[in-house]
């Protein structure tokens, strides 16, 4: 006779729901292990993971994702019960995110009017790829640029309304310098992946989220030093929460300046402001108003050959000149542009939302120049002013090399000497020749750009299984 004995162990379920902290939405494919086991469990669309086959006795649990901080559960399960953990809020990770959201707009990027340093800086490729953030935040888009595309090859959203300009595709990042806090809810696709609000570009997209009520509640005051094109930042901003009526709302302001800053004649001043208000009317209706006035006003610095480098300093700039005792730049740069949005969210239902903006900016970007009719070029680093001129001379039509004879040599020594006691913008000689002349010789202008921009577009997002999603929209822009 045999006897064949068999122990089968009961086993429970676990399961739980995960929410983000700061919005209590579900959050998808977050993962759940089963520590000291091969068992792992994803969230679906709903924010729900289930362990179906867990044994009985202490347990412990891990959920996390990207860019969250993980959560740790400690379980005793009991044989043959179904174990709810609930709501699990997953807060976002501080470290991560002042790495990748909280971004310090350099100022140095260069621009293309002539080669001046501009206040544009070109679109950061920050995501969480270390790579990435080396080349965004420590080498900038002007030194570094992902696959050699310019930032016009990149979208820049904010609230899902394009803020590239219609002219150049480019974003002007000084309409919003300086309000770091307020920007710093953000989400990025790197090159061509899709993205919830936009075909974007081969660059990639960065959409800009400034909904009140995704703030954290709280208030922060800043006041930093720098020694690029401003010397000082005061900042404060101050988020309120959404409050048991549906209201909330976020208030920032900066300022940043400096008398001279980190080039010589280089003045700046900045003043920005921003405002959020947010009315939530129910569960599936809320309107968000955004206002953004960022003014900017700053001399530029000239882009330097090796020569005058070695000739007059790193610092440099052959852009300003003394008038009346004082310091004064001929490249100015004034940007003024205020940005007004409205937003309507709409949830549809569980599967489909629908978000539709319009967006209202107006103002001028100006950039002021040197210009000079029968005179000579005001700008001391004007190539027939730098010794070189004569070392590299050639004898023509023969192209006879001659810098070297000693009557070039001699012309440039003259030269050198001649551009160090007069190395800056002779702003008195200037007025004094159109007034002698009885006509401009020279003169200041400015390029100017005044522009009134009407955006209006709707994104529709729907979930039409657990694997596909669908994305539409509709954009209209009018300059």
């Amino acid at each position: 006779m045999h006897v064949v004995c068999s122990w089968a162990q009961q086993t429970s379920l676990v399961k739980g729901t995960v929410v983000d902290s700061k919005t209590q939405k579900p959050m998808r494919n977050v993962a759940a292990k089963l520590q000291g086991s091969n068992q792992t469990a994803t969230t679906n669309a709903e924010g729900v993971f289930v362990f179906e086959t867990v044994a009985p006795g202490n347990q412990s649990i891990v959920v996390g994702t990207q860019g969250f901080v993980s959560q740790t559960f400690s379980l005793e399960v009991t044989a043959g019960e179904t174990l709810d953990l609930g709501v699990v809020s997953l807060d976002e990770d501080i470290t991560a995110e002042q790495q990748l959201s909280l971004i310090t707009l350099t100022e140095n990027d260069l621009g293309d009017d002539n080669g001046g340093s501009e206040s544009t800086a070109g679109l950061l490729q920050a995501s969480r790829d270390v790579f990435m953030q080396a080349a965004a935040f420590d080498l900038s888009q002007a030194r570094f640029r992902v696959r050699g595309l310019d930032n016009e090859y990149g979208k820049t959203m904010i609230n899902g309304v394009p803020m590239d300009k219609l002219y150049d595709g480019r974003p002007q990042w000084s309409n919003w310098g300086g309000l770091n806090d307020a920007m710093r809810n953000q989400e990025f696709t790197i090159g061509s992946a899709p993205s919830d609000y936009t075909f974007g570009g081969i660059l990639g997209t960065q959409e800009i989220n400034t909904r009140a009520s995704i703030f954290r509640p709280g208030s922060r005051l800043s006041f930093s030093g720098a020694n690029t094109n401003y010397s000082w930042r005061a900042m404060a901003t101050h988020a309120s929460g959404m409050n048991a009526d549906g209201f909330a709302y976020v208030i920032s302001a900066s300022r940043r300046w400096a008398q001279e800053g980190h080039w010589e004649g280089t003045d700046y001043s900045a003043n920005s402001f921003f405002v959020s208000l947010e009315k939530k009317f129910n569960d599936n209706h809320s309107i968000n108003f955004t206002g953004i006035y960022a003014q900017n006003s700053r001399g530029k610095n000239s882009p330097n050959t090796e020569e005058v480098i070695d000739l007059a300093g790193e610092s440099y700039n052959s852009y300003w000149g003394y008038q009346n005792g004082k310091k004064r730049n001929s490249r100015d740069k004034d940007v003024e542009e205020p940005i007004f949005m409205l937003n309507h969210y709409w949830k549809i239902n569980e599967k489909n939302s629908l978000n539709t903006n319009v967006a209202y900016q107006f103002g001028s970007i100006g950039n002021s120049r040197l210009d000079f009719n029968f005179t000579r070029n005001p700008d001391p680093t004007y190539y027939r002013n730098l010794p070189s001129y004569y070392t590299t001379m050639h004898e023509f039509p023969s192209g006879i090399y001659t810098g070297d004879s000693e009557e070039n040599q001699t012309f440039a020594g003259l030269a050198r000497e001649q551009f160090l006691a007069n190395r800056q913008i002779d702003w008195d000689k200037l007025y004094r020749d159109n007034v002698e002349n009885g006509e401009s010789l020279a003169i200041l202008y400015e390029d100017r750009t005044d522009d009134k921009l009407f955006t209006a577009n709707t994104i529709l997002t729907s979930q039409l299984s657990d694997n596909i999603y669908l994305n539409a929209g509709a954009t209209y822009r009018k300059l």
